[in-house]
């Protein structure tokens, strides 16, 4: 049950109502359709809050159990550092919160505010004796919530059907002259693994036309017509080509093909020829969507139907940062997505009994929600204390073999399940977690960062809750500890006007983005945030709970959060972009994963690229000094 807040505010004493306290308004809809009976329950099982001006109503991570109505004052509700809705008397919020799973709102007291709380039990036997009453108020939320659902993939499918022909993978050009024998266009093909030749054929005033002969076209010609295979490939190619620009929409060349039921289309770009698209090709580009792969997830029987799912989030986040998606709903996705995967290859590799004993954890970016492209694994188990395993370190090994050929290479720091380290019982995580905060040296440090990032994935994440619980109840206002803890956000140099002067000189060294300008807001405001004891693990989210708690300047805080969306579009756009994040993977195969690297070339970027990573770096280098001022890194 929740209890009144705290603070004193004007005009209100914690703990105590104005008169009439109860007086609850059963006049106001859909209160109205209760009976005499069902109001007088609900009047002895409502409970009342008073907050002050200012006071959190209800946080993003705080545990609800009860419906708010405002009785006195106004509640605002913001999201993402916005107000998004005011609530006054008679409104009733919350709901969500109660059965909507991760949140992503905060409700602040706009002014000195009394709410009354309906319990959780209260309200579902209301639902349930009063189909009526139920109706008015699940529905509408039903509703909210199915509009909600609807929301990211209608986003994702316009991303996806505005993808243009250049993001799909097309086929080098092949051409045989006319005079060419159908054995020199067979001999083509063969060398150069291709299925299909253009044949380019000059006509009488010079110009040419260019036909197509593939390698249907020779069974034919040559098997069932007996053709010679020294006959000339001019007047036996299929001319009349169906052509497309590179910049046209995807879904029109799916849209040719069906019209004219052919396989290809040949693609060309100022007039002449590219290359050639073919019909899986282009289907692989629109089949990577989130649902299809999601789909792909969920009936994997075993780790090579997961792979095949996990090789195609690379060609999804193409596709959608081509299409001008924002960077944190595609880290929303690929977060998605990612612990789907992670979660189906644990449930496929250890017993039910494992599972229920268990909590498999993601940590670092991925339990951050922030990892967009494949970076290197951060995981770990948390055991049951009492439970043993025959074979856990074959299941583990397995785990993290299967990772690496999903695309996720190994972590260079060993934070993985495989290693004995980050596999132990809850009982050894909480004798680990004493060492990391009562013996901080450098590795303790970084381990404690890692594993307060940390995510569940699969198993039971209760596990994961007390390990956090017992960290932040660890944790004393010791200044030394803290200021130890912070010190890695000045570890790495910020450029920022000598990076200007070099850019003008186009002359400028590549900069390491992450060391740069990411790692530095991410462990600055991770270090606040566990000073703060916050059970937020995401980093925008963590500062705007720390604007909320005016631990942190609110202008700042919003500067700090579009400047960390900034960086990560340039650091995404150039690890797509760039020659050195081609897709790799074991065996060569595409879309296994990219190449790791956090350089961005300044000299390589546009002019609104670089006024942007300029203004962010300076931001950066500003926010460094804030931390140092904070915990004291220069004393």
């Amino acid at each position: 049950m929740f209890t009144t807040t705290p603070d004193t505010a004007p005009g209100l004493v914690p703990g105590t109502v104005p008169a009439d306290p109860g007086a609850f308004d059963f006049t106001r809809p859909p209160f109205d359709r209760l009976t005499a009976d069902e109001r007088d329950g609900l009047s002895a099982a409502l409970d009342i809050a008073v907050h002050p001006k200012g006071g959190v109503v209800l946080g993003r991570e705080e545990p609800v159990d009860a419906l708010f109505v405002v009785l006195r004052g106004a509640v605002q509700e913001r999201r993402g550092g916005e107000v998004a809705a005011v609530h006054g008397p008679g409104d009733r919020f919350g709901l969500q919160a109660l059965y909507g799973g991760g949140r992503s709102r905060v409700f602040i007291a706009a002014e000195p505010t009394i709410c009354h709380l309906i319990p959780r039990p209260a309200l579902e036997a209301l639902a349930r004796d009063n189909p009526e009453f139920g109706a008015a108020v699940l529905g509408d939320f039903a509703q909210r919530m199915a509009e909600l659902a609807a929301e990211r993939p209608a986003r994702e499918m316009a991303a996806l059907t505005m993808a243009r022909i250049r993001q799909a993978y097309l086929h080098p050009p092949l051409f045989v002259e006319g005079g060419a024998s159908l054995r020199d266009a067979a001999d083509t093909m063969k060398r150069n693994r291709a299925s299909s030749v253009l044949v380019r054929e000059s006509g009488r005033g010079g110009e040419g036309r260019i036909g197509i002969l593939t390698g249907t076209d020779l069974r034919d010609l040559v098997v069932l017509d007996g053709r010679s295979v020294e006959e000339p490939v001019g007047p036996l190619a299929r001319y009349g080509l169906l052509t497309l620009d590179r910049d046209d929409l995807l879904f029109n060349a799916l849209v040719l093909m069906t019209k004219h039921a052919v396989r290809r289309v040949v693609v060309t770009e100022n007039g002449a020829v590219v290359g050639l698209l073919g019909q899986s090709d282009l289907l692989a580009v629109l089949s990577n969507h989130s649902q299809v792969i999601g789909l792909q997830v969920e009936h994997a029987t075993d780790p090579e139907d997961l792979r095949h799912a996990s090789l195609s989030i690379v060609e999804l986040i193409r596709t959608l940062h081509a299409t001008g998606v924002k960077v944190a709903f595609i880290a929303d996705l690929v977060t998605e997505l990612n612990r789907r995967i992670f979660r189906k290859l644990f449930e496929l590799l250890v017993p039910p009994e494992f599972l229920a004993n268990s909590c498999l954890i993601v940590m670092g970016s991925e339990g951050r929600g922030e990892q967009l492209l494949k970076t290197d694994q951060d995981n770990g188990l948390i055991l049951r204390d009492g439970f043993d395993c025959p074979g856990l370190d074959a299941i583990v090994a397995d785990f993290s073999r299967h990772l690496v050929r999903f695309g996720y290479p190994p972590c260079p720091g060993n934070i993985m399940v495989s290693n004995p380290e980050w596999t132990r019982s809850l009982a050894g995580y909480k004798d680990a977690i004493f060492h990391w905060i009562h013996r901080p040296d450098e590795a303790a440090q970084m381990n404690l960062a890692i594993f307060y990032d940390a995510a569940a994935v699969a198993g039971d994440p209760a596990l994961l809750d007390e390990a956090r619980g017992y960290l932040l109840g660890r944790l004393q206002d010791n200044q030394m500890f803290f200021t130890h803890f912070a010190r890695p956000t000045l570890a790495f140099d910020t450029p920022s006007g000598l990076f200007a002067t070099l850019f003008e000189r186009r002359r400028a060294e590549p900069v390491d983005i992450k060391k740069a300008g990411i790692f530095p807001i991410v462990h600055g405001v991770r270090a606040l945030a566990l000073e703060k004891r916050m059970t937020e693990t995401n980093t925008v989210a963590r500062i705007w709970a720390l604007a909320e708690l005016g631990a942190l300047d609110r202008k700042l805080a919003g500067e700090l959060a579009e400047a960390f969306a900034i960086l990560s579009t340039i650091r995404l756009k150039a690890r797509v972009d760039s020659p050195h994040g081609a897709p790799h993977g074991e065996g060569g195969e595409p879309g296994a994963g990219l190449a790791i690297d956090n350089f961005v070339r300044p000299d390589s970027l546009g002019k609104l690229d670089h006024d942007q990573f300029k203004d962010c770096l300076a931001l950066v280098k500003s926010f460094k000094d804030t931390i140092a001022y904070h915990f004291r890194l220069n004393h």
